[in-house]
């Protein structure tokens, strides 16, 4: 199964040359792959290594380098994956082909971003970085048709081996070792291990804290030395590798300016698999926070439907905001089941006493059936959004 995402035609555009960077498994080799039309692909390999898949064959870094000057002087369009690996003493003969043909460079690593813009690089100005990350929900709600499906299958590599959400928790154990080994994949490209610290926080993170101070605490409990402010930086550090989102807060109650959560809706709940249940150990699961990456994905649809801002109100306990600028616009409550009468007024009522002046209602069992909301939206109705959003983007 393929699921067609509103970036192939920036790639199919592409012009020039282009970095095209971002986390691990999010389908940068199959896109490029698939929507360039290229006269050159290798990939650099861990032993350093040219592997070009078109023959099956193996040659030396030399050899690939030379083979991409030539290509590059006829104006031919060349790939070169992992270029990460790439050793910089290469990177100043291919500066001196700019601006001859296309070269088109795959990171996974932002480390290689950050290298390419540095004062030092000889890249510097002649290449355009590209950021790719998991698949927009929009996109897979689209052609899926499933909202809760669809949340996992924003990471592509899930699309083999979880059919449903029944599955999702009995694959729970592997599904953990996989991301575990992937988040250790990505420390490794940016030269850190994957320390207790980093995947302490990213625990948190699945179990819902957001706030920093809460979790330097929790941090400070299990024996490390840790502030508020240097969690703050950890967290930057993690979202500039495309591993967590910062979410703007609405809210007169807000001490902060920002919701910290993980990006990936499976690395989420497995880690909160293993956060809760100890599943790397028990292999077993209970339920898991499906209704919270539900609500924080159709957050993001309906954002970019309505071309408006995305926020969360933690203090007011309103699921989706949507902001103006500063100015809030309307705001949701989101359910995996139906409303009761009484659930729907309350959540209408919360709504508009902090200061929204609309209130909406979102259940994934069937569109909810009270006049007195400004807008309501069940499953089928979601699905239409999604492909007007993806449509938007694509045509």
């Amino acid at each position: 199964m393929e699921i067609l995402r509103r970036e192939y035609k920036d790639l199919k555009n592409l012009e020039g040359w282009t970095l095209i960077y971002g986390r691990r498994k999010v389908g940068k080799s199959f896109l490029v792959r698939k929507y360039i039309n290229y006269d050159l692909y290798y990939v650099i390999t861990r032993d350093l290594q040219a592997y070009f898949p078109s023959d099956g064959s193996f040659r030396k870094l030399d050899e690939a380098f030379s083979l991409t000057i030539r290509a590059l002087k006829e104006d031919k369009t060349v790939v070169i994956d992992e270029f990460q690996r790439l050793p910089e003493k290469y990177w100043d003969g291919l500066s001196t082909e700019h601006p001859n043909g296309k070269l088109i460079l795959v990171g996974s690593s932002f480390r290689v971003m950050r290298k390419l813009v540095d004062k030092r690089s000889p890249l510097l100005g002649l290449v355009l970085p590209y950021r790719l990350d998991i698949i927009h929900y929009a996109d897979v709600l689209s052609q899926i048709k499933d909202p809760l499906l669809s949340l996992i299958y924003r990471d592509p590599w899930t699309i083999g081996f979880v059919k449903s959400l029944k599955d999702l928790k009995e694959k729970a154990y592997q599904l953990y070792m996989v991301t575990k080994a992937l988040i250790g994949e990505i420390f490794e490209e940016e030269e850190r291990q994957l320390t207790t610290l980093y995947e302490a926080i990213l625990l948190s993170l699945a179990e819902g804290e957001w706030n920093t101070s809460i979790i330097s605490g929790a941090l400070n409990s299990k024996g490390f030395n840790v502030t508020s402010s240097s969690v703050s930086g950890f967290l930057d550090i993690l979202s500039n590798m495309g591993l967590i989102e910062k979410i703007r807060i609405y809210g007169e109650k807000r001490k902060a300016k920002w919701y910290y959560k993980i990006s990936s809706p499976i690395i989420s709940l497995v880690f909160y698999a293993e956060a809760k249940y100890n599943v790397s150990f028990t292999e077993s699961v209970g339920e898991l926070p499906i209704g919270r990456e539900v609500q924080f994905a159709i957050g993001e649809l309906l954002a970019e439907s309505h071309n408006l801002t995305l926020a969360y109100s933690p203090f007011e306990d309103i699921d989706v905001v949507l902001l103006d600028k500063d100015k809030p616009v309307i705001g949701y409550e989101v359910k995996l089941g139906e409303f009761t009468r009484n659930e729907a007024e309350n959540s209408i009522e919360r709504i508009r006493m902090a200061g929204i002046p609309k209130a909406g209602l979102i259940s994934l069992a069937e569109k909810p059936n009270f006049t007195n909301a400004d807008e309501v939206l069940g499953p089928e109705e979601l699905v239409k959004v999604a492909e007007n959003v993806f449509k938007k983007y694509t045509q």
